[in-house]
């Protein structure tokens, strides 16, 4: 009969001794008694060689580097940790730690304590942020407020869902459109072209010197994206038809006829400039109709107007659209 090395017990053996034993002698994890760490006072990220982790507060950036400061025995597997922390003054936190681990199917636990020594200090991106750094310039132009406010938006929502050192250090309005000082030129220039292509229009890039570092030209770059004054399901009037725009790319827009042959064709987004923009369409009550023949209300003037509907329209609304002092029906 096999029995405890240790002890003689003669109940379930791990590695030749019993539970009691196992639990007496093997080291399930182990912290040093007082740790530093080095914290940014400004956003709280945590410093580790080379970087600095991010995070929303001190109690989680403390937590994070005590996780990391636990040794854990080779032969433990399932590892948990489980942190009580206690702020002893504005750089001291004592900490208390349940963990618990897996050691060949028997359920460790063990309670470490140990003190963490906080040192502050500025990471680069907070002292860049209040130094006002910025490598490039980003300038979007368009005569369309509604289309500068999307575009602003987008920017805006990129900068904020972005590393934390990506940042705008100044932006506003400016005449014809709207400037960021951002901290990153490979991501202002990815920016302007993700710009380019959802919105259309072209994007030109200049830099210019503004010193030197180790014995490599610093360069600040401006990066100008002007975009069109049209946008997607935009409606135009166009060679004395009404247009709808389906989609922009780049430099050219596919558009579609609204009415009879309902052909479609891609255009230069340049060559759209004084093209007439359309106010959004208004709902058409329909009074009657009998086939294709219909009696409709124009939205417009408020008078019955007799109208074809397109052969084989099976749709269920009626637009209108007005240019001048004519109204266009559109058979949605």
């Amino acid at each position: 009969m096999k029995v405890c090395l240790k002890c003689g017990a003669e109940t379930p053996l791990i590695s030749q001794l019993c539970h009691t034993c196992v639990r007496q002698n093997i080291e399930l994890s182990k912290v040093l008694p007082a740790i530093n760490m080095v914290c940014c006072k400004a956003c709280y990220s945590l410093k580790i060689p080379g970087t600095w982790l991010e995070f929303s507060d001190l109690e989680s950036s403390v937590s994070h580097f005590v996780t990391e400061s636990i040794e854990w025995n080779s032969e433990i597997g399932k590892t948990t940790s489980n942190l009580i922390l206690k702020q002893l003054d504005p750089q001291k936190f004592r900490v208390n730690i349940e963990c618990e681990g897996d050691y060949q199917g028997l359920l460790l636990d063990a309670n470490l304590k140990t003190e963490v020594q906080i040192k502050f200090q500025v990471c680069q991106t907070c002292s860049r942020l209040a130094g006002g750094y910025y490598e490039a310039i980003l300038q979007v132009r368009t005569k369309r407020k509604e289309i500068l406010n999307k575009a602003v938006e987008e920017i805006y929502n990129l900068i904020d869902s972005g590393p934390s050192e990506f940042f705008t250090t100044d932006s506003g309005p400016v005449r014809g459109g709207y400037d960021f000082q951002l901290s990153s030129s490979d991501k202002a220039r990815t920016i302007s072209r993700d710009l380019m292509v959802k919105f259309g229009g072209h994007v030109t890039e200049t830099n210019t010197l503004v010193g030197r570092k180790d014995g490599r030209d610093l360069l600040r770059h401006t990066f100008g994206v002007r975009l069109p004054s049209i946008g997607i399901s935009d409606y135009l009037f166009l060679d004395d038809k009404v247009w709808k725009v389906l989609r922009i790319d780049r430099r050219r827009t596919k558009l579609i006829m609204l009415s009879s042959p309902f052909s479609q064709k891609m255009v230069e987004v340049d060559t759209m400039r004084n093209v007439p923009l359309l106010d959004p369409p208004l709902e058409v009550q329909v009074i009657s109709h009998r086939d294709s023949e219909y009696l409709l209300l124009d939205p417009f003037t408020l008078q019955t107007v007799e109208a074809i509907s397109p052969k084989d329209w099976k749709g269920n609304n009626v637009l209108a659209l007005r240019y001048g002092i004519e109204t266009y029906f559109i058979w949605d």
